[in-house]
């Protein structure tokens, strides 16, 4: 009888060691696949260290302030083929380093939150700005 109750235990110590190693290996792969990606669990915005010149800027601007971001309509026409609902999420994929209204109104909007601007009047400067497509 010892022989059956060590071999269960065995296999028991065995499939929960099985367990452990698949939960490990999937988080490992996921925290890779996110880094790969650019993105975090803690992060929101690719890192802006990927890009160069305004797009840089851009998403350094969506990485520090994505609250005033996320409070600002995006004027590229992305909300219909992208599905996005608001200029921060323009940021959160190579979206905006691929369009200039979207770095141009990110880098506007820095550069007008760093002069003391209200968000209020930072929206209706993108609007006047960018509104008609550019």
């Amino acid at each position: 009888m010892a022989t059956k109750s060590s071999s269960r235990r065995g296999m028991i110590f065995g499939a929960a060691a099985l367990i452990v190693a698949l939960v490990t290996g999937f988080a490992v792969y996921q925290m890779h696949s996110s880094a790969a990606a650019g993105t975090t669990a803690e992060r929101i915005t690719l890192d802006p260290a990927g890009f160069t010149g305004d797009t840089k800027q851009a998403y350094v601007v969506a990485e520090q302030h994505p609250e005033l971001l996320a409070q600002l309509d995006c004027y590229c026409g992305c909300e219909e083929h992208e599905g996005h609902k608001s200029l921060l999420d323009c940021f959160r994929t190579n979206h905006g380093a691929g369009c200039d209204i979207c770095v141009g109104e990110a880098v506007t909007a820095g550069k007008m939150l760093a002069e003391g601007t209200p968000v209020d009047q930072i929206r209706q400067a993108l609007r006047a700005r960018y509104g008609h497509g550019g």
